[in-house]
């Protein structure tokens, strides 16, 4: 990970050479010297300027800048970035890139130095993905059609096998098919770090159903509803009230009653009914008994 002092130090030499004004330009564009970045129109109102000229200050001091990227120093830089993409497959989620060059809190300073480096590419979010960081549009191709592919032949159940049929369709190793995989908004982890679509409700779980659901899905055994409401309120920090998740699975054919006020999975192969009628069952299945 770069050390904080190591991005400022870099900061500072890209700096160096510009007019007062075009530091402040920069480092309000940029968040440099605060949390959040300031549009054309706010730094010009700040100091009396039209956006237009804000602008050309800043395509000034960015093309200064970019001159000093150049230095010994700046390219250790680029390395340990580029290293960490070419590790990925050529492309990484900017929020994972981040955090492990440098740490989430170094999102603005890291953005300024990647940028002005021109050696990598930035492809913003949209309804399919997120953010991301890539070397060449190569890597971007092969990523976006990697997760289109995976989305289009997920298995609901048996992700592992059907994200490894796609891997190894594409030539990918796990991490990289995982990196690939992280870009795509129709890809994500549950809580308990199951990998999935996050149009299945164990995955991205919405109604107390869906929670229970995730619950019985991960314990693999049969629950109280009293229990399942107290597990639901653990993993999503917020109170989950026993009657209500008890009236969602009593008129739900996916979840079984098993005993008084105990459920389970339809899905695991368990018989709903009474003594009676469980016993009715297995006599017509196999004969006297």
């Amino acid at each position: 990970m770069i050390e904080v002092s190591r991005l400022n130090n870099l900061i500072k030499l890209c700096l160096t050479g510009l007019s007062p004004r075009q530091k402040e330009v920069i480092e309000g564009r940029y968040g440099l010297a605060a949390s959040e970045s300031l549009t054309l129109a706010e730094l010009g109102s700040k100091y009396s300027l039209t956006r237009e000229r804000v602008r050309q200050i800043e395509a000034t001091a960015l093309k200064a800048a970019k001159a000093k990227a150049e230095s010994g120093e700046f390219g250790d830089f680029v390395k340990t970035a580029s290293a960490s993409l070419k590790s990925a497959g050529g492309l990484k989620r900017e929020d994972l890139f981040i955090e492990e060059l440098a740490g989430a809190g170094q999102v603005n300073r890291l953005r300024f130095l990647l940028e002005i480096s021109e050696k990598f590419n930035y492809s913003k979010a949209d309804k399919g993905f997120y953010p991301y960081w890539y070397l060449n549009d190569s890597d971007k191709k092969k990523a976006e059609s990697f997760a289109g592919y995976l989305v289009k032949n997920a298995s609901r159940d048996n992700f592992s096998a059907s994200f490894a049929a796609a891997a190894k369709n594409f030539g990918l190793n796990d991490s990289v098919a995982r990196s690939y995989a992280s870009v795509s908004k129709k890809v994500a982890r549950n809580v308990f770090g199951n990998l999935g679509l996050s149009q299945w409700p164990e995955i991205n779980p919405k109604t107390a159903r869906d929670w229970a659901y995730l619950v019985l899905k991960k314990e693999s055994r049969p629950l109280h509803f009293t229990k399942i409401a107290e597990m639901v309120t653990g993993l999503r920090n917020k109170k989950a009230h026993a009657p209500t998740v008890h009236n969602e699975l009593i008129k739900d054919e996916n979840f079984v009653l098993v005993g008084k006020g105990t459920y389970t999975l339809k899905e695991f192969g368990v018989v709903p009914g009474t003594a009676r009628e469980l016993i009715l069952h297995f006599l017509k299945k196999h004969g006297p008994m």
